[in-house]
């Protein structure tokens, strides 16, 4: 990732709104006034239908067939065999033994405190006098194997999503971890993933598209509907004045102008992973202005 790119946006945030106040100003009061109402009516119809159309394409069908995928890429030694690795990553210089880990992952048990009372035994000595790191490392875990699972099936966006859902809370992985094990079918497991570690990512990317779309579409419709039946009206007392408010209106059409960028920028970055030079969070957070509106599309 880059952030030296970063003035870059509270320098457009600039000249978006230089421009928007003189091409509003021009029009004159009336126009420049529903311009301006008709890209606000615009946007809060696009935020409201965003998380609706989300909530709807992003279902059942989008879920089954990421399902489907992740089945693909998972058996019943996967989870056993990747979180091995990652165990013996974690610097403590341990083997472990897969078949005692295979011992606990298939008993009923609290598999934190089991794994951790493994883990301070394989050398006979405890490796961690700090019980709630060797906890965070455990759980970590758990996000990096499945952010795995999650990549090879899906996409990178992905992934992060199920990684940084499982870091804020591990508890589910209880109920997946017995789903992973299952011998003969792994397609609980691959749906346990895809409803509950996945299926936001793909509820982000639709929420943004519809945001553009609605606001593109209807903000268009509203605003040439206006100019269209106005024409060449001037309702002003005098140009002076109905320039000056035409202007004001200006910083209002620019707020929704720039409102609209921080969504195509988010929607990059997220189909970029948040890992390009110019589209990523980073870059953004060190913005001025920027950011402020960046968050209203975090948020969607």
């Amino acid at each position: 990732m880059g952030t030296q790119f970063w003035w870059f946006y509270d320098v457009m945030v600039g000249a978006v709104l230089l421009v928007c106040i003189f091409l509003s100003g021009r029009k004159g009061f009336m126009k420049g006034l529903v311009a301006a109402l008709g890209l606000v009516i615009a946007a809060a119809a696009a935020f409201g239908i965003s998380g609706a159309v989300a909530d709807s394409i992003g279902g059942s069908a989008i879920k089954n067939g990421n399902a489907k995928k992740l089945e693909k890429c998972i058996d019943s030694s996967t989870f056993t065999d990747r979180y091995s690795a990652y165990l013996e990553s974690m610097g403590y210089t341990i083997k472990v033994d897969k078949s005692k880990l295979e011992n606990i992952l298939d008993s009923d048990v609290q598999y934190d405190e089991a794994i951790a009372k493994y883990v301070n035994n394989i050398n006979a000595r405890k490796v961690e006098e700090n019980d709630e790191i060797l906890l965070e490392k455990i759980h970590e875990g758990y996000a990096v194997v499945i952010g795995d699972i999650a990549e090879e099936a899906l996409n990178k966006f992905a992934a992060e999503t199920a990684a940084e859902t499982i870091r804020s809370d591990s508890s589910g992985m209880q109920e997946l971890i017995p789903l992973l094990r299952d011998q003969e079918n792994m397609r609980p497991a691959a749906g346990y993933i895809a409803e509950h570690y996945t299926s936001a990512a793909y509820e982000t990317l639709i929420s943004l598209i519809a945001y553009l779309t609605v606001f593109i579409v209807l903000g268009a419709l509203i605003v040439f509907s206006a100019n269209a039946f106005l024409g060449g009206r001037e309702t002003s007392p005098t140009s002076v004045s109905s320039n000056m408010i035409g202007g004001i209106a200006g910083i209002v059409v620019a707020g929704t102008v720039i409102l609209a960028i921080a969504v195509v920028v988010r929607l990059w970055a997220v189909m970029g992973s948040d890992e390009m030079l110019f589209f990523n969070n980073e870059a953004v957070e060190k913005s001025y202005v920027f950011k402020y509106f960046y968050e209203f599309a975090m948020n969607l």
